[in-house]
């Protein structure tokens, strides 16, 4: 028997680990800088009160020279939508061994995973308050746009024209684009949409109609060329674009639909106590710790308290596109 790496001879192997950790896969998530925040004081209760005021009415009638009593308003309605603050969060145990003989950033690498591991379980929070909205819209075959029909068939692509059509329902309904957003247009909508629409948008061509290219490629100055050698969505006509990876699937007439959005300002509400983000929280084993008596094992935890709601569906548009 020759002197090998065989089953015989793994006694004598050794493995070297890689100190350097490969990334971990992340989806793009892009749901809670979206959101109107807001943090509940302490000694404030667990239940957060979003308030809308329903417009009032154009009045065109004049007012008698000198009149005191004309055209009072004695009604003005508000619409509120309540957040419940709840517990959210996972932990994982390390024994004591094993955070004593792993590989040096190991620790590090786990709290970075806890981290993501919370910021994506909130953004899927308000995802599904996203996806409770009654403001719908359906892409088209031919890269038509958007309606509000369902639609039966199953090849109704991603393009601008669609996007255009819902920046359009939600200008319809007086919705306002969002302002003080971190790299984000002032006063532009948001369309957050999954890999599939983006791919379809971007290398869409037809006759008689704007395409994301002539919207964004053809834009004064060396930032036009640069959105499309990079890939950059950009924004097509007042709504900024974004990808996540973080969407979910829809069956509508027995076909499988992605669920895309365009959101408008004041639209999902968002209500933290203690710390507006979640925590990483690292527990080592200590004398009062009466449940660890040998003190061998620690926690990372991701823990938070985190509420959210959708408040206007007239802010918020779910745009089904195929998958």
């Amino acid at each position: 028997m020759a002197w090998e790496t065989a089953a015989a001879n793994t006694s004598l192997l050794t493995t070297y680990l890689i100190k350097k950790f490969i990334p971990a896969l992340e989806d793009e998530l892009q749901f809670h800088k979206f959101c109107t925040k807001a943090t509940i004081p302490g000694g404030m209760g667990k239940i957060a009160r979003f308030n809308v005021f329903n417009s009032p009415a154009a009045n065109v009638t004049s007012i008698t020279e000198g009149n005191t009593t004309a055209n009072e308003i004695t009604t003005l309605a508000t619409t509120g939508t309540d957040a419940t603050i709840l517990e959210y969060g996972e932990f994982i145990v390390v024994t004591r061994l094993m955070d004593y003989t792993q590989v040096a950033g190991a620790r590090s690498e786990l709290s970075n995973r806890m981290n993501y591991g919370g910021a994506r379980s909130l953004d899927s929070l308000i995802r599904n308050q996203a996806v409770t909205t009654t403001t719908a819209r359906y892409t088209l075959d031919e890269l038509a746009g958007a309606t509000a029909t369902i639609q039966t068939t199953n090849d109704a692509s991603g393009s601008a024209a669609a996007i255009v059509h819902c920046g359009g329902a939600l200008r319809g309904n007086s919705a306002r684009g969002f302002s003080g957003v971190s790299g984000h247009p002032n006063g532009a909508f948001a369309a957050i949409v999954a890999p599939t629409f983006e791919t379809e948008m971007v290398q869409e061509a037809t006759a008689g109609r704007m395409t994301w290219a002539t919207a964004v490629t053809q834009v004064p100055g060396t930032m036009g060329q640069e959105k499309w050698v990079n890939g950059y969505m950009g924004s097509v006509y007042g709504t900024a674009c974004y990808r996540t990876q973080n969407f979910a699937l829809t069956t509508v007439s027995a076909n499988s639909m992605e669920n895309n959005y365009v959101l408008a300002e004041g639209g999902i509400g968002a209500v933290s106590i203690i710390d507006a983000d979640p925590s990483v929280l690292v527990n080592t084993a200590s004398s009062t710790d009466v449940g660890n008596p040998y003190r061998n094992r620690n926690t990372v935890a991701w823990h938070s308290y985190f509420a959210t709601a959708l408040i206007d569906s007239n802010r918020v548009v779910r745009l089904y596109s195929d998958a």
